[in-house]
């Protein structure tokens, strides 16, 4: 009957269009292999920065690969030799293995756990793919593969030189959406190498671009590493001071930045017994004695730092073993202490939870993949001579947050428009018109609400930029509508396609046996039945289309119809003939 010709008809038309996608899917390119990228270098001889634009590249086209909109980027700083790297390469590990959608593999095979794991209450995740931690050891395993890490070695030479990011985006939950999250190691700053200018632009660099910042420091608080940060910070706060809108940072809901973490590494004070809540009870005692203005005697660093940030944390690790400050420790994870792997495993769920974890902001606006790079690009070349001014950062902190709120707007833009119209619904041109035009007032009003840092005359420049964007999307997405319209009725092309072929069958049949064979006239009747069912569903939407967009658009969308017909009817026949030419050759 015509009802299996037309499902015959759907089927092949499905296949062909999955066939393409199929090839295309065998074909993609296999991921590149993690590794760490210097996106930052500090020349310390020409005292400049230098910003790695292939590594930027890179990781760019990682982001945009993970299918999110928003960055979160974990940071690790701190002073020279404090074991950041070896502490990174365990956040590797950890999010390798607790990373939505990733599995523990090496080389596609399921990977084992030790024995020994259980007995010494040391967590899944930290031995899975290896029982030996040389992702980043220097000078093991390098024959054989690259560094799986970020680069350490035992000893006092160091490792890192610049900002590094680790190519590989991993996926987890911030609050209730999922980001790509992005860890970032840095250069041991402070370090008899460097001047503390240079110092400064290592940290302010990371802590611009974290929305965590782990501050690791050796043994405990001290008020020398609490300089450190203020050398920095007090330079943002002149900046953010000397623009409108900033002239009181204490009325301020929304920081600058975002959470500081005191990390604090071989802490000596945990009994043989601690528990992770009497642990965590001394560790607030030791934020305490530095960020309680009735304890601590310094109440205008921490004001400042309170200002500066929307939270300051503290997390204290115990020494991991003696073992591994030895030149000759080749990894072995198995000299770990127990008390060690209890207080980084809960440190990192910590950190890592949806609870905590934050997408990157701007001053409130998020940080973007499509935003990550010129942001970047931006705060680089603000830091250019190694040397922080007020004057750099504040150029720095108005550029990228105009890129953001320019970015958010059109994202608002596209949104809303979507949201209206759908992937697939084509609109009449007045009702496009009317939508396009409130969203673009919308698009424009989200912007004022972003762009709240820097001078007027900025502002407006940047907001004149964004007109331009939002004339330029609309015009695109008013010729998609147009093609929409065009192709109203190409949804029916196959089914009137075998409605036409069962027209021509129907006569034939009228000439050939209709008129002696009672089976001819039943096959006849159900032909009839057929296209003419389609031709009053055929001219039913011409008349729907006639009615809702004019008698242009209708006579449009049935010429359309008319070409799609005569395309996929010319392509049928090539097949056919090409099948009969087959055969032919076949015969002897």
């Amino acid at each position: 009957s015509v009802r299996v010709v037309l499902a015959a008809a759907a089927v092949a038309d499905v296949a062909a269009q999955q066939a393409p996608a199929a090839e295309a899917e065998e074909k993609e390119p296999p991921l590149p292999r993690g590794r760490p990228l210097q996106i930052v270098k500090i020349d310390i001889e020409s005292n400049s920065v230098i910003l790695g634009e292939e590594e930027i590249q890179e990781l760019e086209r990682a982001l945009k690969r993970s299918g999110h909109d928003k960055v979160a980027v974990v940071g690790v700083m701190g002073a020279f030799r404090t074991g950041k790297s070896f502490l990174l390469d365990l956040m590797l590990r950890y999010m390798r293995e607790k990373s939505q959608g990733a599995d523990a593999k090496v080389d596609g095979e399921e990977c084992p756990v030790p024995d020994w794991v259980l007995e010494r209450g040391v967590p899944a995740w930290a031995v899975k793919c290896g029982d030996s931690l040389v992702e980043g050891r220097e000078g093991l395993g390098t024959e054989a593969k690259e560094l799986d890490g970020f680069q350490w070695r035992p000893g006092m030479e160091k490792c890192t030189e610049g900002v590094w990011i680790w190519s590989e985006v991993f996926t987890a939950k911030a609050g209730d959406e999922e980001v790509a999250v992005l860890l970032m190691d840095t250069q041991g700053a402070w370090d008899a190498r460097m001047t503390k200018e240079q110092s400064a632009t290592v940290f302010g660099l990371t802590t611009l671009l974290a929305s965590r910042l782990v501050y690791n420091v050796s043994k405990q608080i001290q008020q020398d590493k609490i300089d450190n940060l203020l050398y920095f910070t007090e330079f943002a706060q002149a900046a953010l001071r000397s623009k409108n809108g900033f002239a009181s940072l204490e009325n301020q809901q929304v920081r600058p930045f975002q959470t500081l973490d005191f990390l604090i590494r071989d802490w000596p004070h945990y009994p043989e017994s601690v528990t992770i809540d009497s642990g965590r009870t001394m560790m607030n005692d030791h934020l305490g004695q530095y960020m309680d203005k009735k304890v601590s005697e310094d109440t205008q660093s921490i004001d400042t730092l309170q200002q500066m940030f929307s939270k300051l944390d503290i997390w204290c690790l115990p020494h991991p073993s003696l073992a591994i400050e030895r030149e000759s420790w080749n990894g072995d994870l198995k000299v770990i202490e127990p008390q060690f792997w209890k207080f980084i495993d809960t440190y990192l769920d910590k950190i890592f939870s949806p609870s905590e974890l934050q997408a990157k902001t701007t001053l409130g606006t998020p940080l973007t993949v499509d935003t990550f790079a010129n942001v970047l690009r931006e705060f680089v070349f603000a830091f250019k001579n190694a040397s922080p001014k007020a004057q750099s950062f504040a150029e720095a902190m108005e550029t990228s947050n105009s890129l953001l709120a320019r970015d958010s707007a059109l994202k608002f833009l596209k949104n809303s428009m979507k949201e209206q119209v759908g992937e697939t619904q084509a609109l009449a041109p007045a009702e496009f018109e009317k939508l396009a035009l409130a969203a673009a007032e919308k698009a424009e009003a989200e912007f004022r609400t972003k762009a709240i840092y820097g001078n007027e005359d900025n502002i407006q420049r940047v907001a004149l930029e964004l007109k331009g964007d939002v004339k330029t999307e609309i015009e695109r997405l008013r010729e998609e509508n147009q093609r929409k319209l065009e192709a109203s009725l190409n949804g029916l092309s196959d089914v009137s396609l075998a409605a036409v072929a069962g027209f021509g069958l129907d006569k034939v049949s009228d000439f050939t046996c209709d008129w002696w064979s009672p089976f001819c006239r039943d096959i006849s009747g159900d032909l009839l039945f057929g296209y003419t069912g389609v031709l009053l569903y055929v001219a039913f939407s011409v008349f729907s289309i006639n009615s809702k967009r004019g008698q242009l658009d209708a006579m449009v969308a049935a010429i359309e119809l008319g070409k799609s017909m005569t395309k996929k009817a010319s392509k049928l026949l090539g097949e056919v003939k090409t099948d009969f030419g087959k055969k032919d050759e076949g015969k002897p």
